[in-house]
């Protein structure tokens, strides 16, 4: 085992372009530190990065606490992936808890930035003809923050940052930036039905979707003006702000 020491506060990008380059194993697992991999996770993912065209592998999530808010957030943070989950090819993934074939991400990793909007590295893998896919069996217990407001404000921090790396990497003009902003409008509806409709065969969790719709109303609704803010205005201090509530807010667990 080695570890990497990096600045105090260093921004989460950073942090795992550090560990890409310094791993030497052709699979790298990202997990965050309020994520708990389950007894099998290691074996779940190699088990299905043995398939041929496996680029990435999505973990499969459940909450680390048993309350309302616990379940509601883990929903809108990660209810695509939400235990039980089939398996199988997906067609966008979750951010940081991820694992990759150490030679794609590098192929495909402009620079670290790039994990800022993680979702466009995914598509790259996939306009390069690599799957996505879901490991049933890599099971992770993620903490969610105690408190909604807590929970939307880191939300929106990273969307804020995401849209402005997105708007920079795809070097949009004004027009541009503008059009993305009034379109994200409809990003919070739009959201919800496609989560439900993740959800469809999956009738376990039908009850917790239904019950949060509150909270993730409240968090896509948040993330989507923050994301405009992003495109319009840039990242401001949303980074220095997400890196703040990433690491010092109280979740539960």
């Amino acid at each position: 085992m080695r570890s990497l020491a990096l600045p105090r506060n260093a921004y989460y990008c950073r942090a795992q372009a550090a560990a890409l380059y310094a791993a030497r194993a052709p699979v790298v697992a990202f997990i965050e530190d309020h994520s708990y991999a389950s007894l099998g996770w290691a074996e779940a993912l190699l088990e299905a990065f043995a398939e041929e065209r496996t680029g990435a592998v999505n973990y499969t999530f459940t909450p680390a606490a048993s309350g309302y808010l616990s379940r509601s957030i883990l929903m809108a943070e990660y209810g695509h992936w939400m235990a039980p989950h089939p398996g199988g090819a997906v067609r966008f993934a979750s951010s940081t808890n991820i694992a990759y074939r150490r030679d794609l991400l590098l192929k495909h990793l402009p620079d670290e930035a790039a994990f800022e909007a993680e979702f466009l590295l995914h598509r790259a893998l996939e306009a390069d003809g690599w799957r996505i896919v879901v490991a049933p069996g890599a099971l992770v217990a993620h903490e969610s923050r105690s408190r909604l407001g807590d929970a939307c404000l880191a939300n929106g921090a990273n969307k804020r940052a995401l849209g402005a790396r997105r708007a920079a990497l795809g070097n949009w003009g004004a027009p541009r930036r503008t059009l993305m902003a009034l379109a994200i409008a409809a990003m919070p509806a739009f959201g919800i039905l496609r989560l439900a409709r993740s959800l469809r065969h999956r009738p376990a969790l039908w009850g917790t979707f239904l019950a949060g719709l509150p909270i993730v109303a409240s968090i896509y609704t948040d993330s989507a003006v923050s994301e405009a803010m992003g495109y319009l205005f840039g990242p401001g201090r949303s980074r220095e702000k997400f890196g703040a509530r990433e690491l010092a807010v109280t979740r539960d667990g």
